[in-house]
């Protein structure tokens, strides 16, 4: 008897961002339907902004809008839109990407610009002038109409990418955003030559700043219509996803149901305070194709600063969780650069609650946690931060396994990595570098603990045991005493897991030393 042929898994689309080549006859990539999402989009305006973080398919939504505009019925064959669009009539369209813009200067990218939209008149025989971005662009829509007599859909994918490119250098980056302001202002007097006017980007910017002129745009970031349209879903994932799943919980030793769970504490969480939550889907490819739960985040770049915006939070130990914001102050506004706008784009935070006009923010999920303070430990070890996270992930270890002479030895190293120039002699410093350590080495940890006798300044919870922690810059027995005194551990009792206290002291005169002690329950235990 010959046994059943396995059905081979599809195709991962992974970098894949032409919607065309995705579903392309017979190369068998996997495609998540998001296109009845998508028309609900679309029925929500005319002139319509997104904003989303990286690596989260705005290219691959550019593309799937582009070829549905232009009426590529075969693409889009079994997919929920095919019998809901009007496939009788299309619309040429302009996409317009400026990830490939060049931005290393005001005339280099005045020449990009003019360079692509004479890329698009070129199909059409239409000449431009090739001198002023307003009046070529108006140019480009009007002559397109004329020619064809259809009304032009515009995409405009990563608009304000070469104002992010200097965002170090605020000059710079204003010049950027007058120069796209000029660009996008062209279009508010083009309304008879548009069908849609569809805008994506990283971030959503004052009003007063890039869409100054073109004020109709409709921001549908945080808007029911597209809460879905980017990212998987639960519920997606298991439709699509199940035999990579299976295949992930074989590979790491694990039932299904913890594979699920694995998944969900590591890669959801990405909410935008309407509908579901929503997978990173760049994580969520990687996952699959490796068959490993790894760290596939890509951050956007200016990590230190970052860092240093996020000081102005005042936020414990650089932890983000908790963090207040409106709607207005999620709006990045590149005259005075704040913390919150920028760290949300940035995808480090997302919406975890909101009440009345007020959002509440956190990290989604442990990958991007662990990412951020990984970011927080490269800024306190500077070059040595391949030290620092190898001393981390030493820590963390040592404290799942029990080996106190390995935990202290690697406390003592990852200070050790640090430059004396930035060291700052307090605790509150030491103790914020060893969070920031521990987070990044994905340890379940709790920063300022309070209880009512006062705050300890970390519990860490591992699968064998709970330590409670404090750190003094003198003597470690002063930490201990101080635990001791106070019962920090109380609250932790009546866990089944052993209760450890751990002291550490001598960072003033760099002699680090731990002191640990079990603390014993009334049953002896």
């Amino acid at each position: 008897m010959v046994p059943d042929m396995v059905q081979p898994l599809p195709r991962l689309p992974l970098g894949i961002s032409d919607f065309a080549v995705l579903r392309e006859e017979g190369m068998n990539y996997l495609y998540v339907d998001k296109t009845l999402r998508l028309l609900d989009l679309l029925n929500a305006g005319k002139y319509l902004f997104l904003a989303r973080p990286r690596r989260f398919g705005k290219s691959l939504l550019c593309s799937t809008i582009k070829y549905l505009y232009e009426g590529r019925r075969e693409i889009y064959a079994g997919l929920g839109i095919e019998p809901l669009w009007d496939w009788s009539k299309n619309n040429p369209v302009v996409h317009l990407s400026l990830a490939t813009a060049e931005s290393i200067s005001v005339d280099a990218l005045r020449e990009s610009l003019l360079t692509m939209l004479a890329n698009h008149a070129r199909p059409y025989g239409i000449v431009l002038s090739g001198r002023l971005l307003p009046d070529d662009f108006a140019a480009l829509l009007t002559g397109i109409h004329a020619q064809t007599g259809r009304r032009v859909v515009v995409i405009v994918d990563e608009y304000e990418k070469p104002v992010h490119d200097h965002i170090t250098d605020l000059p710079m980056a204003k010049k950027m955003r007058d120069v796209l302001s000029s660009f996008y202002g062209s279009l508010k007097g083009c309304d008879a030559q548009l069908e849609k006017l569809f805008i994506t980007g990283i971030g959503r910017m004052v009003r007063t700043s890039i869409f100054s002129e073109l004020n109709q745009m409709k921001d549908v970031t945080l808007h029911p219509t597209a809460a879905e349209v980017c990212g998987y879903t639960e519920a997606e994932l298991h439709r699509d996803f199940a035999p990579f799943i299976s295949r992930l919980a074989q590979a790491n030793a694990m039932t299904q149901e913890q594979a699920w769970l694995t998944l969900r504490n590591r890669y959801n969480g990405y909410w935008w305070g309407r509908g579901e939550k929503v997978y990173n889907p760049w994580a969520i490819l990687n996952c699959m194709a490796d068959s490993e739960f790894g760290s596939y985040w890509w951050a956007s770049g200016t990590p230190g600063m970052l860092v240093d915006l996020a000081a102005t939070l005042h936020r414990p130990d650089g932890d983000l969780e908790g963090v207040k914001a409106t709607d207005l102050s999620l709006l990045f506004d590149i005259t005075q650069p704040a913390a919150e706008p920028l760290l949300w784009q940035s995808g480090y935070l997302t919406v975890k609650a909101v009440s009345g006009q007020v959002y509440t923010l956190g990290f989604p999920n442990a990958e991007v946690r662990e990412a951020w303070f990984s970011m927080m430990l490269g800024h306190f070890c500077g070059t040595n931060r391949s030290a620092g996270q190898t001393s981390a992930a030493l820590m963390l270890d040592a404290l799942r396994t029990g080996n106190r002479p390995q935990f202290e030895q690697a406390l003592t190293a990852l200070f050790a990595t640090i430059p004396y120039d930035i060291q700052v002699n307090r605790e509150a410093y030491y103790h914020s570098v060893f969070f920031a350590a521990l987070q990044a080495a994905g340890g379940e940890i709790i920063a300022e603990s309070h209880t009512d006798k006062g705050r300890t300044d970390a519990v860490i919870k591992t699968p064998k045991a709970i330590y409670v922690v404090e750190f003094k810059l003198g003597a470690a027995a002063e930490a201990l005493a101080q635990i001791k005194a106070r019962r920090y551990y109380e609250p932790y009792l009546t866990d089944p897991r052993p209760v450890i206290l751990l002291a550490a002291g001598g960072f003033e005169d760099k002699t680090i030393q731990c002191l640990w002690e079990d603390v014993l329950r009334q049953d002896g235990k």
